[in-house]
């Protein structure tokens, strides 16, 4: 009995090696390569390769795990290869680094009801497999969005690898946030009811072209598999959450109610969203409701960290996602008086945001009649080049863990 013994032994001592090597792998990982993060002049919105990585690595706390911000869905995202392309394997990522921690946990539990037997040697081996898949996906660059068609091939890979290693039935879990759209404007002749209600199917629409997006990138290359007979499908479960009164509603993609959050808090924590969409409207409603509702912590932890959600802000979502929500003051688009006690724009020149590009804030909707008064805003309030200025067609890219930002840029809109 002594040689079985010994293999039980071994196969304990490989359960924990590869729990630690799981573990510290996030941790090591930037060190295997040095990529120089992209920037956007507050003049110039052409990305260029900056020449040191102290602007976006000032602070190594707050970085979003992954993050897609950007001034429009349908003309920065939707067109765009490069986006598209850091979506798909964004998402790819979120949902095999949950797998990966479900195993973790398989093998754990297997270990611990049955020590005498040690931990159950499939799951290792399935886990070793699925680590092998995810490091291979870590290697990529910001150049290779869009113009390598290996990023496409990993995350079809590891997409298909997640169909059938959880019987063909995958939840992908989307909390949609409007709340910036519900704003009320106080010039409208509308009453506050119609201006709500319009809102409320404006934002349903939004919502479905948010999903249609994420089902047709998740089944890209997966649904026309010949092997797959089953058809390996990917749930899309979303909800949409107001930061205002903290209400829950549209729960779409399942009849069963024990698959969607409880209350807005275990949305944000428990339910464990894979994407987190925040939509854009009036900056300085949103931000308020962040604030009140205190959201703010909810939200970063979320985003941050190896399970991170993938956090997509569009315009008043990607204000709040940067460093610094003045950026919203600059146009004079979004009116502060619906914020009682901050009526003007210089009660929000202090506003910190969730500083997920580090010290990075975005300034949406750029164009050419704006340089000028960016440049101004950015001397004025010295922020030096630490603002990302983003077209319709661009999208800012964030990956947390090597604390590298790009601009992916699509076709201009017509």
């Amino acid at each position: 009995m002594k040689p079985f013994i010994g293999t039980l032994s071994t196969l304990f001592i490989s359960c924990l090696l590869k729990a630690s090597v799981v573990s510290a792998f996030s941790g090591t990982f930037s060190s295997r390569r040095s990529f120089l993060p992209l920037s956007v002049s507050s003049t110039d919105t052409t990305a260029h390769v900056a020449a040191s990585e102290e602007a976006t690595r000032s602070n190594d706390g707050g970085w979003a795990t992954h993050a897609l911000l950007f001034s429009s869905l349908s003309d920065g995202v939707i067109p765009n290869t490069a986006a598209r392309s850091f979506l798909r394997y964004s998402l790819a990522n979120s949902l095999l680094s949950e797998h990966i921690t479900q195993k973790e946990d398989t093998l754990k539990s297997s270990a611990e009801f049955s020590p005498c037997n040690g931990p159950n040697v499939d799951v290792l081996d399935n886990l070793e497999a699925i680590d092998r898949l995810y490091e291979r996906g870590q290697k990529y660059s910001s150049d290779d969005f869009g113009t390598n068609e290996q990023v496409d091939f990993w995350a079809t890979e590891a997409l298909k690898y997640l169909c059938s290693d959880t019987n063909n039935e995958l939840n992908v879990r989307v909390l949609y946030i409007p709340t910036a759209s519900y704003a009320l404007n106080p010039q409208s002749s509308n009453t506050a009811g119609k201006q709500r209600q319009r809102a409320r199917a404006d934002g349903k629409k939004r919502r479905t072209q948010l999903l249609n997006l994420l089902g047709e990138l998740l089944s890209s290359n997966i649904s026309d598999d010949p092997n797959n007979s089953d058809g390996q499908q990917f749930k899309l479960l979303s909800t949409t959450l107001d930061l205002d009164d903290g209400s829950l509603k549209q729960p779409v993609g399942s009849d069963d109610s024990s698959l969607f959050p409880e209350n807005d808090k275990a949305a944000l924590s428990t339910w464990n969203p894979h994407l987190i969409y925040v939509e854009g409207g009036n900056t300085f409603w949103l931000q308020h409701c962040i604030d009140k509702g205190d959201y703010s912590t909810l939200i970063k932890d979320a985003c941050v960290g190896p399970l991170g959600a993938v956090y997509c802000g569009k315009s008043a979502g990607a204000i709040v996602g940067g460093s610094n929500v003045a950026t919203a003051t600059w146009k004079g688009w979004d009116d502060p008086s619906v914020v009682p006690g901050k009526e003007s724009y210089d009660d929000w020149l202090d506003c910190q945001g969730f500083e997920f590009v580090g010290n990075q804030s975005l300034f949406p909707h750029m164009s050419d009649d704006w340089k000028d008064m960016v440049t101004e805003k950015v001397e004025a309030q010295n922020l030096g080049k630490s603002v990302y200025c983003l077209r319709e067609e661009d999208v800012c890219c964030v990956v947390g863990d090597k604390k590298l930002s790009f601009v992916a840029s699509g076709p201009s809109p017509q």
